[in-house]
């Protein structure tokens, strides 16, 4: 018999699901007291980046967990979805998981931050905690939705990584390290050509997924405990949004009054106790 969720059948008649590598870092000594064994964690990183970017943040959390690396879909060393969307990169994520953990916490920045949301919607048996690192339920601005960024700030993104990954990567980290950047530049260069970079053919369909997500109408459906935490100095996903989030899922926001868009490497320890002492919580815990 098999303990593992299974994907919904609609999904796996409508999407071609690809194969996604998952990397496992096994824990690292001894469980907190209170955790008989290691927290399952996986870890999503943001749109146009990869996995190697959480390396030297999942040292601070491998004590207490068994921490799992998947690239998002077109990123790093995994292949695309077909159709290009965020429903079918979870459910590639949620379908590569299924051999690795019966079920788990989940942590994503940015996009990854989005994709968890999806994840804790489509398949709540499967996760039992969510975190949210600099995301958002909706990343455009509207007239009902004003902290959120422009299409021409995501448009520069893209155009940016098209022709420079590198150095692109380099300007969006020294922008978003809130004055910490030259003490992690040469790590952070080092961990930009570990993995593959974006695929080019979907720079654009990734601006197009990013621009068209919007799960405020969902997200109160999502059962597992939440915890959102943003900078106060984010101009791609507002602290703003992170609060309404925590709001409308009953759920907990931690604002960093000194970071910006990459929180868990511009503040890695203050975000990893906040994460760790998180995953304590019962599955449901904090729910209203």
């Amino acid at each position: 018999m098999n303990d593992f969720p299974m994907l919904p059948e609609p999904d796996c008649r409508e999407m071609l699901l690809p194969s996604l590598p998952v990397e496992t870092i096994a824990a690292e000594g001894a469980a907190g007291r209170d955790q008989a064994t290691p927290v399952d964690l996986l870890l999503l990183h943001g749109w146009g980046l990869h996995s190697e970017f959480f390396r030297p943040w999942a040292s601070l959390l491998a004590p207490q967990c068994r921490i799992h690396l998947i690239d998002l879909p077109g990123h790093g060393h995994s292949p695309a979805v077909e159709p290009y969307t965020l429903d079918a990169m979870a459910a590639a994520v949620a379908n590569a998981m299924q051999a690795v953990a019966p079920t788990y916490a989940v942590a994503g920045w940015s996009l990854g931050g989005a994709v968890a949301l999806r994840l804790a919607i489509d398949f709540p048996d499967a996760v039992s905690h969510v975190v949210t690192l600099a995301s958002s339920p909706r990343f455009l601005r509207a007239d009902d939705w004003q902290h959120a960024t422009t299409p021409h700030a995501l448009e520069l993104l893209r155009a940016g990584l098209a022709r420079d990954y590198t150095g692109t990567l380099a300007q969006f980290f020294e922008l978003n390290m809130a004055g910490k950047f030259r003490d992690h530049a040469d790590a952070l260069a080092a961990l930009a050509v570990k993995r593959p970079a974006v695929r080019p053919e979907v720079l654009a369909p990734g601006v197009a997924l990013t621009s068209g997500v919007d799960l405020r109408d969902e997200v109160a459906a999502i059962r597992a405990p939440l915890l959102a935490i943003s900078g106060r100095l984010d101009r791609l996903s507002y602290s703003q949004s992170s609060a309404w989030l925590a709001r409308a899922t009953g759920g907990q926001h931690v604002e960093l009054p000194h970071a910006a868009h990459v929180p868990h490497l511009s503040h890695g320890d203050e975000v990893a106790a906040h994460v760790l002492a998180h995953l304590s919580l019962p599955p449901g815990g904090t729910r209203a």
